[in-house]
């Protein structure tokens, strides 16, 4: 056996459950599991189709895993899968989300999502998948960086920043004994940092407990879920346990990201081999608490709202209901999608859908689904409680048509919250309360300058290599899009490249 194979069948020993074997012997391949897969209904291409990619597991498993298999394939009697048959179906498991729909159908209730992360896990342990560049890089900056699309901590911090800076915003930075720890995904800092700075407001506001991390800036949801990479995702877990250690806090605040969700409330104990170390408490969780508690004031907006379900936070991690009780403080007209809940499509674009770019067309074309059932409930803004669904939800609302040229038709659902929330304080007269997080208030200068968002940017101006951090910015399409309506934003570059090039004048 080759070493490569050999490294694949290994992993598929090492990772492998006895439902997961159940999930492999059990399978009648009455095949409608493909009644629930947005990706083959779309298509009827059969390399879509679930069985597609459970076929070769099942088919490795008898033949390497078994005694009776491992016996017939030594002595001929069984042809068992190659190398190259294991190279050749690679592309099926990543031209999949892992979404658990097709469970829905499955007269037995057998999970081929398992099977699909298995099956990505062993391609990763084997060195397979690595050819693909995407996945490549996902590996190599999350080993080398501690973030999946490779920004630095710098980066992170010197643009989310000079954003909260513009608006005159704060955030606590290094405190020790706050209640919670709040880390962004990779996908929120790199994709959206501009727009989540709302959520920053919303805890400032409600006089949350909470801090950032200057060490951690990544929650390491591509590496568990695009590459299945388990020994960097126990890294990424650990260093986060290590960082609320060193902070003191009691909780982790779970931001919205549907993958997130599902690491830390099903796959972190498989992968850690024992549960996580910490409280994980849903931001969705915590919003509702607070607007329940009139910590968080909020007046309902006159916007006709629809809610896109992540398949990783409802249907595998049972948090949908929180969302709908969100949604009726904050809007007066929500209109829930058909089929919704555990039963709604999929957004293609979460565990790598989106951020495979050779799976652009192909998703795009399934998405048809999706836009369908948009446009059948007649709302004029769709939300989410997670960044990649959202990212991919614009592009569906962009390539169907659905949404005005030039305007954001998807927001994430903590930006419905801002919105109404907003409206509330500014009939209180009430909108500074957004700008101080309850961590800073009422500390002494040399504190508040070792812990604050603008106490950072300057320790950042005393760095060698601030100016590479300068250039970046201003070339930066996500500073580009922040100035097209904070056109100030550019007088506070000047100042920092000014800065830079004369750091004592």
């Amino acid at each position: 056996m080759e070493g490569e194979l050999k490294a694949f069948v290994e992993s598929l020993e090492r990772n492998m459950t006895p439902e997961d074997v159940i999930t492999l012997e059990a399978c009648i391949d009455c095949k409608l599991c493909g009644h629930a897969c947005a990706w083959y209904l779309a298509t009827g291409d059969e390399k879509l189709h679930p069985t597609y990619k459970t076929e070769l597991i099942r088919d490795v498993y008898h033949s390497y895993m078994t005694l009776e298999g491992r016996v017939a394939t030594t002595l001929g009697l069984r042809k068992a899968p190659t190398l190259e048959d294991v190279r050749e179906r690679m592309q099926a498991f990543w031209q999949c989300t892992a979404c658990g729909r097709c469970t829905l159908t499955c007269p037995l209730g057998l999970s081929t999502r398992r099977i699909v992360r298995l099956a990505r896990a062993a391609y990763t342990d084997a060195g397979l998948s690595l050819v693909n560049p995407t996945i490549k890089s996902i590996v190599e900056n999350t080993d080398n960086l501690r973030h999946s699309f490779g920004l630095t901590i710098p980066q992170v911090i010197g643009r989310v920043g000079l954003f909260l800076q513009n608006e005159g915003i704060e955030v606590p930075v290094d405190v020790h004994g706050a209640d919670m720890l709040f880390v962004c995904p990779a996908a929120g800092n790199t994709k959206i940092p501009d727009y989540g700075i709302k959520m920053v407001k919303i805890l400032n506001a409600a006089g949350v407990s909470y801090t950032v991390s200057p060490r951690v800036v990544d929650t390491g949801t591509e590496i568990d879920h695009i590459a299945v990479h388990h020994n960097l995702s126990r890294v990424m877990l650990e260093e986060w346990e290590e960082e609320a250690d060193r902070l003191g806090v009691k909780q982790i605040l779970l931001v919205e990201c549907g993958c997130d969700a599902r690491t830390l409330y099903a796959e972190a104990s498989e992968t850690l081999g024992r549960p996580f170390k910490y409280p994980v408490v849903s931001v969705d969780a915590l919003m509702l608490e607070l607007i329940k508690d009139g910590r968080l004031p909020v007046e309902p907006l006159n916007t006709r709202i629809t809610l896109h379900d992540p398949c990783y936070a409802t249907r595998l991690s049972g948090l949908g209901e929180i969302f709908r009780e969100i949604l009726s403080y904050v809007t007066t007209d929500f209109v829930e999608m058909t089929p919704n809940r555990e039963y709604n499509y999929c957004c293609n674009g979460g565990a790598g859908g989106m951020r495979l770019p050779e799976n652009t067309e192909l998703r795009r074309k399934i998405s048809v689904l999706k836009a369908n059932q948009i446009q059948l409930t007649g709302a004029e803004l769709v939300t989410t409680p997670c960044v990649v669904c959202s990212l991919s939800l614009e592009d569906t609302c962009n390539v169907y048509g659905l949404a005005q040229p030039g305007e954001r038709m998807v927001q994430v659902l903590f930006e419905v919250v801002y919105d109404a929330m907003e409206q509330a304080l500014a009939r209180r007269g009430e909108l500074d309360r957004m700008y101080m997080p309850a961590e800073l208030i009422g500390r002494d200068p040399d504190y508040f300058d070792a812990h604050s968002i603008g106490g950072r940017l300057a320790m950042l101006a005393h760095r060698p290599d601030f100016g590479e951090l300068v250039d970046w910015l201003e070339q930066d399409p996500i500073v580009k899009r922040f100035a097209a309506t904070h056109p100030d934003v550019k007088d506070q570059l000047h100042g920092l490249r000014e800065l830079a090039e004369c750091p004592n004048c």
